[in-house]
């Protein structure tokens, strides 16, 4: 997401978990306000309330490239690869194709119990998903050629605390390749985010972008086939590293992807 609004002076980030919970957002007793959570909204939600409010505090989350950012850490426990042969190819295209399979598990950096979870390798052209059992453990496959670089990495979890309080979230995370596929873990146990009072900038705003499979498409035809198919998977995605990433474009927005299978 491309930031229309800075925050100069953070304040400790320790002060976010002591909050009183909000609908939107979290009390502060010390400065005796509000303080939105701006990884709830999407870009132009976020417009809506800073146009609306004229002092505003809030938290907001960040990407570190190459390192994982996912509140559950992915712990990478084994890499096998495969053969697989192409089907319906000719024979000249009918070569064997490697895969890679990545047995691991979804565990919580603050001990809370995992309900559900499903962890996805990201492309435009497809989605490559694994669902985790009860105790966390996933089988990942996926074709090696769909590497990159840096992966993107999506967690899709459901936790519940102590209490059996259940919170529902996602995940994004951006791996280089020998990270991804090295026996090691991912966890981080702070979140990387900041909070305190926002300061506008003036900024030209770049373009959302629509994919359906890999191909770009506008915003109208992409909102009548998500309204038509139902069934068809949707992502969104608002984190400007992760949207570059994707996307390979330096100048752009928000990002929204349908998969049709």
């Amino acid at each position: 997401m491309k930031k229309t609004f800075q925050i100069k002076y953070p304040c400790e980030k320790r002060l976010w978990d002591d909050m009183q919970n909000l609908s939107d957002g979290k009390f502060c007793d010390l400065c005796a306000k509000k303080v939105w959570d701006f990884d709830r909204f999407s870009n132009s939600k976020i417009d809506e309330i800073l146009k609306r409010e004229s002092s505003i505090c809030v938290k907001t989350s960040y990407l570190k490239p190459v390192f994982s950012s996912v509140f559950l850490a992915l712990t990478l426990t084994s890499v096998t690869y495969a053969n697989a042969q192409t089907e319906h190819k000719s024979l000249v295209e009918n070569v064997y194709q490697k895969n890679i399979t990545i047995n691991g598990k979804l565990v919580s950096s603050a001990n809370r119990k995992l309900v559900s979870g499903e962890i996805s390798l990201v492309t435009l052209e497809k989605l490559y998903t694994a669902k985790a059992d009860e105790n966390g453990n996933f089988t990942l496959s996926f074709p090696e050629k769909i590497l990159t670089e840096y992966n993107i990495i999506r967690i899709d979890y459901t936790v519940a605390d102590l209490e059996g309080e259940e919170f529902t979230d996602y995940k994004d995370s951006i791996f280089k390749t020998n990270e991804l596929l090295e026996k090691q873990n991912f966890e981080i146990e702070e979140r990387y985010f900041l909070i305190g009072e926002v300061v506008i900038l003036s900024d030209l705003r770049p373009p959302d972008f629509y994919f359906i499979n890999g191909k770009k498409i506008g915003k109208r035809e992409f909102e009548k086939l998500k309204k038509e198919h139902p069934e068809y998977k949707y992502l969104e995605f608002y984190d400007e590293v992760v949207v570059q990433k994707l996307t390979k474009r330096g100048f752009v927005n928000n990002l929204y992807v349908l998969y049709s299978e």
